[in-house]
């Protein structure tokens, strides 16, 4: 019976909604798209991830969205579009000063619809690349890196490994190689920090040095743990008769119906899911979510609360933290003073929370105008990294 009951439990699970993560960054590329109309001439170097994990949360169709606004709206007559696509290495896919709309919606066709085959990422090489030209046009210089962020280094291919020890101490994101290319990504990021122009990321930190913040991928996902098999109970050889004065049928149902409630309450009961955020007015603060708990991202009383995180200049909760199924998920609330955005896209539905993950919000004024900006990293308090 409890095995059946289970697997009843198992496929109701199953049939249960899931959310999927918001559309393009329209938000977020809005601002972007208004910055680079604010300059010209200009060079605009997009660099896009095309490796595997951008399959998840049709990460690729967002990015393929936001590069196509940006081409369309971001560019005017003078301006110089360059393309690089990447995952384990890396390619140039166009690099052209287009003066018509025709002319733009060629460059738009050759933006990859979906991910490439291959195993590994190297962000940096790319982005080496892009600063380079970027500097050697003469015009105001642009980056923009669209991205999930995951670093996998490319064991499996030795010429993009060989290429990618030269930006990367391996196992180490923040340790940087004393290589010549190196050494020049980093003057060059130096440069382009010092430049007229700027680095804008689309799912991914642009650190104060320029850098990409990247962070590797964690296996098993955050929260989950192995099912634990049912234990047997043994059963007896031969069936036992019933006695004359045994309870009548439809209490011992009742009682069997209880027991397994109980047993599978004590077996489903979801474990919380340990979270510390920092970078807010709240400093440091560690919550265990549950299924049945929520934490609230700013709201009155939040300082005093245990069940919410204070967001400086905020009366109301901006969004909140859930557990369902071993996973986070951060759900928007309707708030006119307040912009966030989840790992630089505009949070919009409920969507998948991670650890590594960065909320961002931002205070608005009664106009619109962003007054402060509050960055919000999501951790695993149980961890050192």
């Amino acid at each position: 019976m409890l095995r059946i009951l289970l697997a009843t439990l198992a496929v109701l699970t199953s049939l249960l909604p899931t959310f999927a993560q918001s559309s393009a960054d329209t938000a977020t590329v809005s601002e972007i798209v208004a910055e680079l109309k604010a300059k010209t001439p200009k060079c605009v170097v997009l660099i896009l991830d095309v490796s595997e994990s951008m399959k998840v949360d049709d990460y690729n169709r967002k990015m393929h969205e936001a590069v196509e606004i940006i081409l369309k709206d971001g560019l005017v007559e003078g301006d110089r579009a360059i393309l690089y696509t990447f995952g384990a290495g890396y390619k140039k896919l166009f690099d052209e000063t287009p003066q018509t709309p025709a002319a733009k919606n060629k460059l738009i066709a050759q933006i990859p619809l979906r991910p490439e085959p291959g195993e590994g990422t190297n962000i940096r090489q790319p982005h080496h690349e892009a600063l380079k030209l970027a500097k050697e046009s003469g015009k105001t210089p642009f980056i923009i890196i669209l991205t999930d962020s995951f670093n996998d280094p490319p064991k499996n291919t030795p010429t993009a490994y060989t290429e990618y020890q030269k930006y990367y101490t391996v196992g180490k994101l923040d340790r940087y190689p004393t290589t010549p290319e190196n050494h020049d990504y980093e003057s060059l990021l130096s440069w382009m920090t010092q430049s007229e122009g700027k680095t804008y990321g689309i799912g991914v930190e642009i650190l104060p040095s320029g850098r990409p913040k990247e962070r590797f991928k964690v296996a098993p996902k955050a929260g989950e743990a192995a099912t634990p098999e049912p234990t047997a109970t043994p059963s007896p050889s031969k069936p036992i008769p019933a006695k004359e004065d045994s309870l009548p049928l439809g209490l011992i149902g009742a009682l069997v119906a209880v027991a397994l409630g109980g047993a599978a309450f004590a077996l489903l009961r979801p474990k919380p899911l340990p979270v510390r955020l920092t970078g807010g007015s709240g400093g440091a603060r560690d919550f265990d979510v549950r299924g049945s708990t929520t934490v609230r991202l700013g709201g009155e009383g939040a300082a005093a609360s245990l069940d919410a995180y204070p967001i400086a200049g905020l009366k109301e909760t901006v969004a909140t933290i859930r557990a369902s199924r071993g996973q986070l998920t951060l759900q928007p609330q309707p708030v006119r003073q307040a912009r966030v955005y989840h790992n630089g896209l505009p949070l919009e539905k409920p969507s998948p929370l991670r650890y590594g993950d960065e909320v961002r919000i931002a205070v608005l004024d009664t106009a619109g105008a962003v007054l402060k900006e509050n960055r919000i990293k999501v951790s695993d308090p149980t961890k050192t990294f």
